[in-house]
């Protein structure tokens, strides 16, 4: 498993979702994580790199083990047409070690660039097939970024499938590079241990609302936030609990103009900064609220509505990309996006049914289509499948 965006001490939420899909992998197979971070040379103080020089070369997490080799990075995108090639020559080293000691049958990175570039290279190189998890859109970005679309057009031969949990993903793809790509669908996975429907006896507040995800423009927060005035004229009682760390310096300009906002239509008294919080303290939040929130303006999946399903909280989201394919009247409402007067007016609908939202069925059919059983069958299904049909290729071919 490959992937710059895993947990680690430094960032302990960073791609927790990646993690969540090795944990469903080691139900069939036995994955060996590398999960690169950004070197920080000595004397460097800027960047925010610091926090890295703590993160241990290997660490072991749930029975997984974990490599962090350091690699070169810029500041944002700022080198970022040239990321794969600095970064491969010191992951394949990492990769080298680990192939000789046990073989790989399979490499899976996450997110084509640079990771699956990186992965489409060290494929070759051992001869096994490799698979690609995309986790955001490909346009406009591909289109932004030539030089990495070129990167990414010669990898793709080498990359036997790339599976996606969302249509519009699945769009973005073939947008992108055309149709001639395998693309399977895996969705992300919920921890139903951590995410479990509430005890009985556990009540929920009926005028607390949760937002959950970094604070920056492109998760709607702002929205929201312009959509309380109208809510509260309904339910003076409503408060707004926003839970997230702004870890990069522009997503800290992004929550530094909502909270701006906050403060212009008087509504400091009724939204509550919470900053980051654990997954357990996370789903512990949305066990006590009426209500989760996703104003997002474009999401590819938004795991954040599948936690708050499986901890039996319905959910209020945009039409932005992936919501749609979950939430449905049964469990939420979906509304258009940047609209607040339509996002409040949901908000209202579902707070006042909300005792009509059985907490437990919620739960129920969110394990039934996002559980860990779930997804490791078809992690399953999908690794099988390229492993036969690199078996079936001529020898010379790999």
């Amino acid at each position: 498993m490959l992937s710059r965006n895993y947990p680690n001490p430094a960032l302990p939420t960073l791609g927790i979702w990646v993690e969540r899909l090795v944990r469903a992998a080691a139900a069939v197979a036995e994955p060996h994580v590398v999960a690169p971070v950004p070197a920080v040379p000595p004397g460097l103080s800027g960047f925010g790199r610091t926090r890295y020089r703590d993160v241990p070369r290997t660490r072991v997490a749930d029975g997984v083990t974990i490599e962090h080799p350091r690699v070169p990075a810029g500041p944002g995108y700022l080198l970022h047409r040239w990321e794969a090639r600095m970064m491969y020559p010191f992951i394949r080293r990492v990769a080298d070690r680990l192939h000789r000691a046990r073989p790989f049958d399979l490499i899976h990175a996450h997110f084509i660039y640079p990771d699956g570039v990186i992965a489409a290279g060290l494929g070759r190189r051992y001869g096994v097939p490799v698979v690609s998890t995309e986790h955001a859109p490909w346009m406009p970005w591909l289109a932004d970024y030539p030089s990495v679309r070129r990167q990414v057009v010669r990898a793709l031969p080498a990359i036997d499938a790339i599976t996606v949990a969302s249509e519009p993903l699945r769009r973005s793809i073939v947008d992108a590079v055309g149709p001639d790509v395998r693309i399977e669908n895996l969705s992300l996975m919920v921890d139903d241990q951590v995410f479990r429907a509430p005890a009985p006896g556990e009540r929920w507040e009926p005028d607390r609302l949760l937002f959950v995800g970094v604070v920056r423009r492109v998760k709607g927060l702002d929205v929201l936030v312009r959509a309380l005035p109208a809510l509260l004229a309904w339910r003076p009682g409503l408060t707004l609990t926003v839970v997230g760390e702004p870890y990069h310096a522009a997503y800290r300009r992004d929550e530094l103009e909502v909270r701006k906002l906050v403060g212009s239509l008087g509504l400091d008294e009724r939204v509550r900064f919470v900053g980051q919080r654990t997954p357990a303290e996370v789903a512990a939040e949305m066990r006590r609220s009426a209500v989760l929130v996703v104003p997002s303006r474009r999401e590819s999946f938004s795991s954040v509505t599948i936690e708050a399903l499986s901890s039996g909280t319905p959910v209020v989201a945009t039409r932005c990309g992936g919501p749609e394919a979950i939430v449905t009247p049964a469990n939420g409402r979906l509304v258009p996006v940047d609209d607040p007067a339509a996002l409040a007016a949901a908000i209202h609908d579902v707070l006042g049914a909300r005792e009509r939202f059985d907490r437990a069925a919620l739960h129920r059919a969110a394990i039934d289509r996002f559980g860990p059983t779930v997804v490791a069958s078809r992690l399953n299904a999908i690794y099988h499948a390229v492993l036969e049909r690199a078996a079936e290729r001529p020898r010379s071919a790999a």
